[in-house]
C-alpha cells in the first residue's frame, strides 16, 4: 500500500474493532470543521467495515475530494481486502447503532449482530433480536437473496430485490435507507406498495405486534382487513327536542338523504376513475355513514370501492392516474393563484371576477380537471355563477378629497432582509468565522452564502448589513488587559483566496484606517484574527 490511491470516505473511531462509524465530508471547509469537532480521536479501517484494521490518515484538499487513506507501507507488509469505500459503506453500522438507540427509547430490550458471509466478509446484513417482539433482519446488499423468515421481519435496502409473493400476500414491503443529515446519516423506513415507496423518519415509525409498521403499512393493512356489518339498514334516530311550530309544519317536506348522497358520490368516484385521494375520501365518509349497520347493497358498494382503491395502489386493474406534465403543473399553479386572489377579494367585500380571471379558471379547469381537489372544483363552480365585472379600485379614505392620479411607476421592491432575522444570520456567520480562525483558515464569501441559510438571496447591501453586525464572542479569558479590537469579517475572501471587495466598506465602518491600497492592511487584519484565536 505504498501508493494507496483509494478514496476511503468512511472509518471507525478509536480502534480497529470499534463500531462507531464516521463519514468524512468531501469539501475542505466542511471536512475541517468536522475534524476539529473530533480533535484527538483516531480513525481506523475497522474490521466491521470489512477492513484491515489499520489506522487511517486524513487527506484534505481544496481542488478535489477530501478522504481517508491508509498510511504508507514501503515494505508492502500490510494488505487490505476492503471492498466498499464510499459514503454508504458504513450504513450497516449506522443502522445498527441508530435502531438500537430507537428501540431503547421504545423501552424494548434488543441486541444486534452484524452477519458475516461464509468467507468472513461483511454482507450488509444486521440481525436484531428483540425481547418482546419478533426480530428484524436488515439486508443492504443488492445481490442478497432475501427469504421471508418466521422469527425476523425483513427490512430491505433501497436496491435489494423483494419477494414478489410477499408483496402480493401482504400488499407492501418495508425498506430502510440512510439520508445525509449534516455529517451524520439519518435512518428512514419506507413502505413499498405496487406503485411506489413512501418514506418516514424513525419518529413516525411504530413497533407493534405485527412488527415494524409505518403509517402507510397500517393503512394498507386496514383496507385489506376491515369487515363490515351486513343486514337491514339501521334506521336514523332523531333525538327528541322542542322544535318551533314554524319548523314542525314543514316537517312533512322531503329532505335529501345525506347517506344516499355519500354512497352515490362513492360510486361516482369509482365509476369515473377518480384519483386515489378522492376514492379514499368518499370511502371514509361511507364507512362513517354505515357504522351502525349497512344493507347488502351498501356493503357491496363499499367492498367494490375498497377493491378499486387497492387495485389503484397496486398498479394493476384500473388505470392509475398519470402525473401531470410541466404545462399541466403550471395550469394547476394558475388555478391556485387565481382562487387565492378571488378569496382575498371576497374577504375585502369585493365579490367580483374579471374576464381574465374567468378565462384562466375555465381553461385551467378543463386542462387539469382530473387533478383538481373537490374543494377547488366547488370554488370554481361558485365563481362561474358570479357575473364578470371589473374589480373596483380602492376607495379614497378621505371622502370629498380627490387624490391626483399617480404617475406610472414600478411598485416599491420589498427587500428580503425585512423578512429575515439579520441578527440570527450574523450569529451564524460569526460561528463559522471563529471556527475558521481557530484553524488558521480564511473563508470564501461563496462558502458563507452556501452555509448560512438565506444569505445568498439577499442583495449586496443587505449582505453587508449582516456582516457589519458580526463581532467576536468575547475577550480571551486569560488576557490580563483588554485586547485591541479585531475585524472578524476580514477572514472573508473571494473564490481565489484574495481580499474581498467588501473589506474596505467593513473596515471603514469599524473605524479602521484604510489606505488607497488596502491589501496590506487586510493581511495584517487577517493575521491579527488568527493570532487572537490561536490562544483559544
Amino acid at each position: 500500500m505504498a501508493m494507496d490511491k483509494r478514496r476511503v470516505q468512511t472509518a471507525v473511531i478509536g480502534h480497529a474493532d470499534s463500531e462507531i462509524p464516521v463519514v468524512l465530508p468531501m469539501e475542505a471547509m466542511e471536512a475541517g470543521f468536522f475534524l476539529a469537532r473530533l480533535d484527538g480521536h483516531t480513525f481506523w479501517c475497522g474490521v466491521w467495515l470489512g477492513g484491515c484494521g489499520q489506522q487511517l490518515t486524513k487527506k484534505l484538499y481544496t481542488d478535489r475530494a477530501c478522504h481517508f487513506a491508509h498510511r504508507p507501507d514501503p515494505e508492502h507488509i500490510s494488505t487490505c481486502a476492503r471492498k466498499a469505500f464510499g459514503i454508504s459503506s458504513a450504513d450497516h453500522l449506522f443502522i445498527k447503532r441508530g435502531l438500537l438507540e430507537w428501540l431503547s427509547d421504545q423501552e424494548v430490550q434488543a441486541a444486534a449482530d452484524i452477519v458475516r458471509g461464509t468467507d468472513g466478509s461483511i454482507t450488509g446484513e444486521v440481525l436484531f433480536t428483540l425481547a418482546s417482539h419478533a426480530g428484524l433482519h436488515i439486508h443492504l446488499d443488492p445481490k442478497a437473496q432475501v427469504r421471508p423468515g418466521k422469527d425476523a421481519q425483513p427490512l430491505l435496502g433501497e436496491g435489494v430485490p423483494h419477494d414478489t409473493n410477499e408483496l402480493q400476500q401482504h400488499g407492501y414491503v418495508n425498506r430502510v435507507r440512510l439520508v445525509p443529515d449534516g455529517t451524520r446519516r439519518r435512518i428512514q423506513v419506507g413502505t413499498q406498495d405496487h406503485t411506489s415507496t413512501t418514506w418516514f423518519d424513525l419518529h413516525e415509525v411504530a413497533l407493534t405486534d405485527s412488527g415494524l409498521t409505518t403509517p402507510a403499512s397500517q393503512e394498507i393493512h386496514r383496507l385489506r382487513t376491515t369487515s363490515r356489518l351486513i343486514g337491514a339498514r339501521a334506521p336514523r334516530v332523531i333525538q327528541p327536542r322542542m322544535l318551533p311550530e314554524a319548523l314542525t309544519v314543514k316537517s312533512h317536506d322531503p329532505e335529501p338523504d345525506n347517506r344516499d348522497a355519500v354512497m352515490a358520490s362513492l360510486i361516482e368516484a369509482v365509476d369515473h376513475g377518480r384519483s386515489r385521494t378522492a376514492i379514499r375520501h368518499w370511502l371514509d365518509r361511507a364507512e362513517a355513514a354505515t357504522a351502525g349497520g349497512a344493507t347488502e347493497e351498501e356493503t357491496g358498494q363499499i367492498q367494490r370501492a375498497v377493491d378499486a382503491l387497492l387495485l389503484l395502489e397496486r398498479g394493476v386493474g384500473l388505470p392509475t392516474p398519470r402525473e401531470p406534465n410541466v404545462a399541466e403543473r403550471k395550469a394547476l399553479r394558475s388555478v391556485e393563484r387565481v382562487l387565492a386572489n378571488l378569496a382575498r377579494q371576497n374577504r375585502r367585500g369585493i365579490r367580483a371576477v374579471t374576464a381574465t380571471q374567468r378565462n384562466q379558471l375555465e381553461r385551467a379547469a378543463e386542462q387539469v380537471s382530473e387533478w383538481l381537489t373537490d374543494e377547488q372544483r366547488a370554488q370554481i363552480e361558485t365563481w362561474r355563477s358570479v357575473p364578470v365585472q371589473p374589480v373596483p379600485p380602492p376607495r379614497d379614505p378621505r371622502p370629498g378629497i380627490r387624490t391626483p392620479p399617480r404617475s406610472p411607476q414600478r411598485p416599491p421592491v420589498v427587500r428580503k432582509a425585512d423578512h429575515v432575522d439579520i441578527a440570527g444570520m450574523s450569529d451564524e456567520v460569526r460561528d463559522i468565522l471563529e471556527h475558521a480562525a481557530r484553524l488558521g483558515y480564511t473563508v470564501p464569501l461563496s462558502a458563507l452564502r452556501a452555509q448560512v441559510k438565506g444569505l445568498q438571496h439577499l442583495s449586496e447591501s443587505d449582505q453587508i448589513r449582516v456582516l457589519l453586525r458580526v463581532r467576536p464572542t468575547a475577550r480571551h479569558p486569560r488576557s490580563p488587559v483588554p485586547e485591541r479590537p479585531i475585524l472578524l469579517p476580514a477572514l472573508i475572501t473571494d473564490d481565489t483566496g484574495a481580499m474581498h471587495p467588501f473589506y474596505r466598506r467593513l473596515a471603514e465602518a469599524a473605524g479602521h484606517e484604510v489606505p488607497q491600497d488596502p491589501n496590506r492592511t487586510w493581511k495584517d487584519a487577517t493575521q491579527a484574527v488568527h493570532d487572537r484565536y490561536k490562544k483559544t
